[in-house]
């Protein structure tokens, strides 16, 4: 927990640090992948790539197996996640992440619509219902206009989360997707 304690705060001192302009986001680029590699016990390769806002992270372990960390602007898409973006939103920049290791990747999204928690969570259900079938799903209403609805395939280590909040002009909606190594 501490090493990923260290790993987090090493990447938002890379953000602010890359703000500063094009040659320092390649010098923090550097200087993080040596960070990381000093950090590995078994000769793991480091790749850092801050562009644009976003970060993106690859370690390559000694037996060629490699993790990738993407920030802020990854590419998913509702077909990734296993459901659709609720009708009339799209995730706003920097409001897409995905993480690859050789275990599975997970993938988050959030976005932002005008309608009412309870009509958001209403779609979400019925979605998340009819590919319910020999599958575990959840349904948890956690008060105060937050639900969370999920949905488990123990066989293929598949999940689907859609957390649905009140706010002010809205609902805010956070998907989170992970899916097994095949």
């Amino acid at each position: 927990m501490k090493r990923s304690i260290s790993f987090i705060a090493l990447l938002a001192a890379l953000f602010a640090l890359a703000a500063c302009g094009k040659v320092a986001e390649k010098a923090t680029e550097k200087l993080a992948e040596k960070a990381l590699e000093s950090q590995s016990k078994d000769g793991a390769q480091a790749s850092v790539n801050l562009s644009e806002g976003t970060a993106k992270v690859t370690v390559t372990d000694a037996s060629g197996k490699a993790s990738t960390v993407e920030l802020g602007s990854a590419q998913v898409s509702e077909a990734d996640l296993g459901v659709p973006f609720y009708p009339g939103t799209k995730p706003p920049e920097g409001g897409v992440s995905k993480v690859t290791t050789p275990q599975g990747t997970a993938m988050t999204v959030s976005l932002h619509s005008s309608d009412t928690a309870d009509k958001v969570t209403a779609f979400y259900r019925e979605k998340l219902k009819s590919q319910s079938q020999d599958k575990q799903f959840m349904d948890m209403n956690m008060g105060s206009g937050q639900t969370t609805l999920m949905l488990a395939d123990d066989k293929t280590n598949d999940s689907i989360q859609v957390h649905v909040k009140a706010s002010g002009s809205g609902s805010d909606i956070n998907i989170v997707a992970t899916r097994g190594t095949k």
